[in-house]
């Protein structure tokens, strides 16, 4: 966290915020991952 001048808790807030968001998926023991795209559907383009 030092690299962006940021507080710890502050990063876990904003991976929380993404992953609630479904942006982000967490995998225990791997890491946080960048979610895919939903695909195309009829409510979608």
């Amino acid at each position: 966290m030092q690299q962006y001048g940021i507080a710890r808790g502050t990063a876990r807030k904003s991976i929380q915020l993404l992953r609630e968001r479904g942006l982000v998926v967490t995998v225990v023991g791997r890491g946080t991952y960048v979610a895919r795209r939903p695909t195309a559907g009829p409510d979608r383009p």
